[in-house]
C-alpha cells in the first residue's frame, strides 16, 4: 500500500479523535459536524482495509492497535514537518521551541537560560514544560528533554555539584554530624519514588549503605526538600544551584563539604531526530557554559 494524498487528508481527523477520544469533541475541534467526522474516519479505514477505532458502549472510543500505530506515526512525522516549517518561515535562531526539563532545574536554572537567550536569539521563543517524570519525546509534544541521568554519550548540557546542607533552626534543636558515620543519628531528607542515587553514592564512599539512614523524611521534589531544609526537618543533598542563594543569605549551611566533593549531578539534553534542532541546541549549550 502506497501513501496517497487521500490517505494523508484523512490523518488529522484521526489525530484529533485520539487525542480527545470523542466524535463529538473532535468534530468541534476540526470545525465539522459530527457525522462529517464519522465520514473522515470510516473512509480512512476503508482505505486501509483495517480498523482504527472501536466503538464503545455510550459515547466511549478505543484506538486498535493499527490506530494506535497509525497515529502515533503521523504525530511524529507532523512535528518534524512543523519544524521544518517554521525554520523555512523564521529562518535560524527564530520560531518556537518546545522543552521538558525537570522541576528544579525549570524552575532554577530555565529562566536564567531563557533570559540569555533572548538576547542571542531574540525571534526564538520557547515553550517550557517542567515534570520530573521521564518522556518519550517520539510521543509527545515537546521538541526536546533535559533530564539528569539519560543514557547517552553526549556530554551533559550542566553539571552541578553536589551539597550537604542544614539550617540553623535543626543545628540549634539536633546539632550537627561531624562524620558521615554520624548521619545515622539524624533526620534525613529524601525525595519521594526515587532511588536515592546520590546518597547511594556518597554513601558507597565510605562503605555504607542506604540503610545506614534510619530516620528519614519523604518529600515530593527537590525543591521541597529545599524548603524542608530550610525549616529545620532535616538534612538534604541537593545541587548547589538549588541552594546556591540560601547559603549565600545564611539561610542554609553546608556540611561536610570535602565528602561532597565527588559528587555531582549531570543534566542532559535529548532531542526528536530533526536537523533543525541542532542549531537550538547549539545556543542551549551556548547559555548554559555561562550559567
Amino acid at each position: 500500500m502506497k501513501l496517497t494524498p487521500h490517505i494523508i487528508a484523512h490523518l488529522p481527523y484521526l489525530a484529533a479523535l485520539a487525542e480527545t477520544g470523542s466524535f463529538t469533541v473532535a468534530a468541534q475541534q476540526m470545525n465539522i459536524t459530527q457525522a462529517a467526522m464519522s465520514y473522515q474516519i470510516k473512509a480512512l479505514e476503508e482505505k486501509l482495509n483495517c480498523t482504527l477505532v472501536m466503538r464503545q458502549s455510550g459515547a466511549r472510543l478505543k484506538l486498535t492497535s493499527a490506530g494506535e500505530l497509525l497515529i502515533t506515526e503521523y504525530l511524529y512525522c507532523a512535528k518534524r514537518l512543523n519544524m521544518v516549517l517554521q525554520q523555512l518561515n523564521h529562518g535560524e535562531g527564530k520560531g518556537i521551541l518546545k522543552i521538558s526539563t525537570p522541576v528544579d532545574f525549570g524552575s532554577m536554572l530555565m529562566p536564567k537560560a531563557m533570559a540569555a537567550l533572548k538576547i542571542l536569539a531574540p525571534d526564538l521563543h520557547i515553550d517550557l514544560h517542567t515534570s520530573d517524570d521521564m518522556i518519550d519525546l517520539a510521543a509527545s509534544k515537546w521538541d526536546m528533554a533535559i533530564r539528569s541521568y539519560l543514557n547517552t554519550d553526549q556530554p551533559p548540557l550542566y553539571t552541578s555539584k553536589i551539597c550537604l546542607v542544614v539550617s540553623e533552626i535543626y543545628k540549634k534543636r539536633c546539632g550537627v554530624p561531624k562524620t558521615i558515620l554520624d548521619i545515622n543519628r539524624h533526620t534525613v531528607l529524601m525525595r519521594e519514588n526515587a532511588n536515592h542515587r546520590t546518597w547511594k553514592t556518597l554513601l558507597a564512599q565510605h562503605d555504607l549503605t542506604i540503610d545506614h539512614i534510619q530516620d528519614r523524611m519523604i518529600m515530593g521534589n527537590t525543591l521541597a526538600l529545599k524548603e524542608a531544609a530550610k525549616q529545620g526537618l532535616g538534612i538534604a543533598l541537593l545541587p548547589e544551584f538549588v541552594v546556591r542563594e540560601d547559603i549565600s543569605e545564611k539561610k542554609l549551611t553546608v556540611l561536610l563539604p570535602k565528602i561532597t566533593t565527588t559528587l555531582s549531578s549531570n543534566f542532559y539534553l535529548s532531542k526528536i531526530n530533526a536537523s533543525q534542532l541542532q542549531s537550538y541546541e547549539q545556543l542551549l549549550r551556548r547559555v548554559f557554559k555561562e550559567i
